[in-house]
Parts: structure tokens; C-alpha cells; sequence
């Protein structure tokens, strides 16, 4: 998938559009604000009492509670603090509303050309379904090679459906997919703007998630759309004028194994929500697993506006919370509340290697100076910001106390964590987790760290920039 059949204009085009249709969400979502929660309302959801730690599972069935314990304890490396990381990972549990499924492999993507390479190997290799889930599907030549080969498939006798979301694709003429549905591809826009498909008080509610999954069997979930941002990777270091448009930093995950079941059964409910039909009680989309690997993986998701709810904001909350010693955090949009952000000083405080991995420079300006208001309160607090100088930034993941990681598609504002469908891989044990501080250390190196005092010295321009797009950061 090489981008040298794109030119600098039509990225520039599509970058530019882009930027706009985020403004069209926010001013869409002013006019629809009585349907918003409030931040108020996490914190109260957070205080409730007498939760219950999610099971163990494995391809057979849910584990006994003392199996289960024995098979947390066996991810874990023998030189943690095993109470402090127990807690941690008992918080979670508590929170995250979704089963810890044993026995799976997961591999780490890194960029685009990664990423896109093995998806679409899975797809080449697909024997019965291919359903692809995706917040941006562009028309440029990332976007028309991956229509080429599901066309290909389905033509082949592979079952393929594509839902996107309406807003996210806004820029893609609906000519695009055209090709594919003539081909018997199933294609779905998620709330179109439409008022005769979509409700007005709904669109506010928008599929921010990026999954694949193959044959019921293999999954893919992370940050990295459908686009030709991402057809050369991040050490190209492009800088911050052509890096808006290409190269564009970011993380997935491939996992097989028992959990793809999870993924597969939140594809085939949004695919409902946005009027598809499907047997989702067929055998061919939920197979009987053998063990892939020996990871523990949650799939931890929230259905933003249909639902009250909160779990990704929970989930983060809680291991934040009980973080004993180190929290690395790589963050696309960061633009925590009141509770997240006291979270992190106080982590910080109490000792905990607090660190964040943020933009140097963005798609989205509005996002990017209200996250830079909260700076200076968190590096007062302790925690230690660093900006990414050479390519965008687009990941979304943790990894705590080299015990849990989690990589996904929710940023950290509260979009993600109220509105949108959101979905993040959470990997608990040591292995991974390991292989997750490598690649924040490798990032570090392409960073520089803020000092608070060099910090506070910003020009004022700046700070009226920060003040201004904060006005608007709940609702971008």
C-alpha cells in the first residue's frame, strides 16, 4: 500500500476537510447538548458500591474464583509488588464490566504500513467473513486498495461487511463505496446526516471505533483509520508541515484467540444499531477456540449516547487510582476532567513515575490548545509531559506498573469517554506490558520533555488560545 499515488494536495484536501468537519461536529453537537451528560456524572458513577470483580474466562467457560486468581498470578512477573498490582488489577476488574478472557495472542502494531500489512494478510487468508469497523474510510489510495481486496473477496465467496461512521467518512463521497455493494460487499454508514435515518439528539453519538475481524477468529483494534496518513510510518520523522498529512504516529493490536468473540459480538450489535441484519447466533461468526497464547485480554467498550454509562472513563479512573509505580501514558488528544487530572497528581505525589506522551503539533487546533491549559497544573503536580517533535501523534495506550496495558481507540477527553462508541484492548501480565514500556521508551526518544517553569513563561497568544479552545474541549 504505497502512498506514492497520492500527492500533497489531495492530503493537504483531505486534512483540511477534515479539520472542518470536526468544527461541523462540535457546532452539531451545541445544537444537541440537551441530550449531553455531564461531567458530573462520572464522578457519581464512580463512587458506587459493592462492585464485582469481572471473571476469568477461558474457550470452556467462566473459571471458578480460585482458578481465576491462579491464572492473574501466573501473567504476572515475580518482581512486582504483587499486593500494590493486585489491587490495581482487582480495581479493574471491578470496573471494567467485561471478562478477563485467558489464552490469547496478542501482537503489537506499530503505524500504519504495520498495521494495514496485517490486516490485510488476515483478510487475504479469510475463509468464511471479514467485518471491518472503522471511524474514517478514506478515497485515496490507502482507502481504494483495501476496497479493491474486500471487493475482491466478497467476490471470492468471503461474507464481507464495512460499517463506518457518517461524520468520521464525511469526506468520502458515497460514490466511494458504491463499488463495494455492487460487489454484495454489505456497507452501513453509523448515523448518517440524515434527520429521516437519524434522530437530532443522536448525532452527537459517533463510532470512534477501529476493529476488524476475521473469520470470528482474529482481531484488530487501535487508533489507525482507514486513511492515507498512514502510508509511510512515524520514523520517517516528517516534521510538523508534512506531518499533518502523512506518516501519522500511532498503535494497534492483532489478537487471536477466545476474546475475538468479544470483539465479534460488539461489531455485530453496532452493525444492528445502524440497521444492519445478520444470524449472529450462527456457528461460522463465533467458532469454538483453541488457546492462541497466553495472554489475559478484556475487551472494555462503551455505546456512547444509547446507553448510561462509563466504563472506559471507569477503567482508566480505577488503575489510576491504584497505580503503585509507574504510569506511561501516550495520549493523541489529551483533555482530562477535574477527577482524572487530581488522579494523576496524586499518583504522582504518592510516588508513583508519572509520565505523558502528548502532540507537538495536531489535526485538530481547537483539541490540541485546550489539552496545553491543564499543563501547568500537572506538571506542578508532578507528572512529566512530553511532546512528540517529529511526527503526529494518533495513539491511544497505557501501560501501568508493567502488570496492565491497554491500547485502543478512546482518546483521553470526554468525548470518548460520554459520546462516542469507544473500544480498548486491556492486557493484563507482564510480557506484554513489557513489550509496551520498550516501545514508550523508543517514543521517549523522540520527544521533549516540558519544564514547568520554561512552560509558564509561554507567550501569552498562547494561553488565550488554550483559554478559548477550552470553552469548546468537552465538545470536540
Amino acid at each position: 500500500m504505497d502512498a506514492s499515488g497520492g500527492t500533497a494536495a489531495s492530503r493537504a484536501r483531505f486534512t483540511d476537510v477534515h479539520r472542518h468537519s470536526r468544527l461541523l461536529l462540535a457546532l452539531l453537537t451545541l445544537l444537541v447538548c440537551a441530550s449531553c451528560a455531564s461531567p458530573a456524572a462520572l464522578s457519581l458513577r464512580t463512587t458506587s458500591a459493592e462492585r464485582v470483580k469481572a471473571p476469568v474466562v477461558t474457550g470452556d467457560g467462566v473459571l471458578p474464583p480460585g482458578a481465576s486468581e491462579r491464572v492473574v498470578d501466573q501473567r504476572l512477573n515475580d518482581r512486582h509488588e504483587t499486593e500494590h498490582v493486585r489491587e490495581m488489577i482487582d480495581a479493574f476488574r471491578e470496573r471494567a464490566a467485561a471478562p478477563l478472557v485467558a489464552g490469547n495472542r496478542v501482537a503489537l502494531l506499530v503505524d500504519g504500513p504495520q498495521t494495514l500489512h496485517a490486516i490485510r494478510g488476515a483478510i487475504e487468508n479469510a475463509k468464511h467473513h471479514v467485518h471491518l469497523e472503522t471511524y474514517i474510510f478514506s478515497d485515496d489510495e490507502i482507502g481504494r486498495a483495501l476496497r479493491e481486496l474486500l471487493i475482491r473477496r466478497r467476490q471470492q465467496g468471503i461474507e464481507v461487511r464495512v460499517l463506518y461512521d457518517a461524520i468520521g467518512s464525511v469526506t468520502t463521497p458515497a460514490a466511494f463505496f458504491e463499488p463495494m455493494r455492487q460487489a454484495g460487499v454489505e456497507v452501513l454508514p453509523f448515523r448518517p446526516l440524515d434527520p429521516t435515518r437519524t434522530l437530532p439528539w443522536k448525532l452527537n453519538n459517533r463510532d470512534h471505533r477501529k476493529i476488524v475481524i476475521v473469520d470470528g477468529r482474529i482481531a484488530f483494534t487501535g487508533g489507525v483509520n482507514i486513511s492515507g496518513a498512514y502510508a509511510s510510518a512515524s520514523s520517517s520523522r516528517p516534521g510538523p508541515d508534512a506531518g499533518r498529512e502523512e506518516a501519522w504516529r500511532d498503535t494497534h493490536v492483532q489478537i487471536e484467540g477466545p476474546v475475538a468473540a468479544e470483539f465479534q459480538t460488539l461489531f455485530l450489535e453496532t452493525w444492528e444499531r445502524a440497521g444492519g441484519r445478520v444470524d449472529g447466533s450462527s456457528a461460522q461468526y463465533f467458532p469454538p477456540l483453541a488457546p492462541g497464547g497466553a495472554e489475559l485480554v478484556a475487551v472494555v467498550a462503551t455505546r456512547g449516547g444509547d446507553r448510561d454509562e462509563a466504563t472506559i472513563y471507569d477503567t482508566y479512573a480505577a488503575a489510576i487510582g491504584h497505580t503503585s509505580r509507574r504510569l506511561w501514558m501516550t495520549q493523541a488528544y489529551f483533555a482530562p476532567d477535574d477527577g482524572l487530572r487530581r488522579a494523576l497528581i496524586a499518583a504522582a505525589a504518592r510516588g508513583v513515575d508519572v509520565r505523558i506522551i502528548v502532540p507537538s503539533f495536531t489535526d485538530s487546533g481547537l483539541i490540541f490548545h485546550a489539552s496545553r491549559k491543564d499543563y501547568d497544573e500537572l506538571l506542578g503536580g508532578g507528572v512529566r509531559i512530553y511532546e512528540q517533535r517529529y511526527a503526529l501523534l494518533h495513539a491511544k495506550s497505557m501501560v501501568i506498573d508493567t502488570a496492565l496495558s491497554m491500547v485502543g481507540s478512546a482518546n483521553f477527553d470526554m468525548r470518548s469517554f460520554l459520546h462516542n462508541n469507544e473500544v480498548n484492548a486491556v492486557v493484563v501480565g507482564s510480557d506484554f506490558a513489557q513489550r509496551m514500556e520498550a516501545l514508550f521508551e523508543r517514543d521517549l526518544r523522540d520527544t521533549r520533555e516540558l519544564e514547568l517553569q520554561t512552560w509558564r513563561q509561554r507567550p501569552w497568544m498562547d494561553r488565550f488560545k488554550e483559554f478559548a479552545s477550552s470553552l469548546f474541549s468537552y465538545w470536540l
